[in-house]
């Protein structure tokens, strides 16, 4: 069981930490900056998108192949469901996120259940008196808009074109700058994951596909992509409710994940990704 619940959280995490309007046409963009641009102005046109979700992952000595679904309805909600092959078994988590702004996250395997929650208004209530910025952790929840985030840590160039499922990308690859090195957390991520390059659709400016590499720049550390996207269409708030089953134990990990933000807002590395706008555009930068 405690081999269990250590590969769940080790997942999670990885999910967890698994983001200007701007009249640039998307035909033409030659600047990392002008794809960034372009990909933040088209964020607001999208109040809800779904997608079929794919991630592989180093992890334990081995390669983990997630699938699943994700919906993200504005402003804040959130529901995804992953299949997860681990230890012989396959393990499903489910997070939903609504209007109460509750992130709740039940992991299955076998017979096994494991419910969490975290209070992500008091988390963002306390990041925000800490920090005098105002911060939403659920925009986090969005990798779609995370990656936009990681331009405080990284440097972007402009890469070859590709195409993913018919429509052409603008692919960028990225670097850590030595600012954010001098931060001990990111630094430890950096030991592990030394670029990245995400795709970004020339039409809908939206993530298609991430994929981060170790020191060597060939060796895929985790590679996550959408397909199947759909773009506004109408999901009912009832998709983003969620009650535990009673007499159930319930793990409130909201204390964990306030020490966890205390730590890396008192990091001056890590300042410039808060923001005075809730926008999730300047959501933390784990994401890459």
């Amino acid at each position: 069981m405690k081999s269990y619940c250590q590969s769940v959280r080790a997942f999670a995490a990885c999910l967890f930490t698994i983001t200007v309007t701007s009249a640039v046409s998307a035909q033409g963009l030659n600047s990392a900056q002008q794809i960034i641009d372009f990909s933040t102005a088209k964020s607001p046109d999208y109040k809800t998108w779904s997608a079929d979700y794919t991630q592989t992952m180093s992890m334990m000595g081995s390669q983990v192949n997630a699938t699943g679904e994700m919906i993200h309805k504005e402003p804040g909600k959130m529901w995804m469901q992953v299949n997860i092959p681990m230890m012989g078994q396959q393990m499903k988590m489910t997070m939903i996120a609504g209007a109460d702004r509750i992130l709740w996250q039940v992991m299955d395997m076998g017979p096994q259940q494991q419910i969490t929650k975290i209070d992500m208004n008091r988390i963002a209530s306390n990041v925000t008196a800490q920090s005098g910025s105002r911060f939403d952790p659920l925009a986090q929840m969005d990798p779609s808009r995370q990656w936009v985030a990681s331009r405080e840590m990284f440097d972007f160039t402009v890469a070859k074109p590709q195409e993913i499922e018919g429509q052409p990308m603008y692919v960028m690859e990225g670097h850590w700058k030595k600012a954010a090195l001098t931060n001990a957390q990111m630094a430890v991520v950096a030991a592990m994951v030394d670029s990245s390059r995400v795709f970004i659709g020339q039409k809908d400016g939206f993530l298609h596909r991430l994929e981060q590499f170790d020191k060597s720049g060939t060796n895929l550390v985790m590679a996550l992509e959408f397909n199947n996207l759909k773009f506004n269409e109408p999901v009912p708030d009832s998709k983003f409710l969620y009650q535990p089953p009673p007499n159930v134990q319930v793990m409130d990990m909201t204390p964990m994940v306030e020490m966890q933000m205390r730590g890396r807002m008192a990091a001056p590395a890590l300042k410039p990704a808060m923001t005075n706008s809730p926008t999730p555009s300047k959501a933390k930068p784990p994401m890459p």
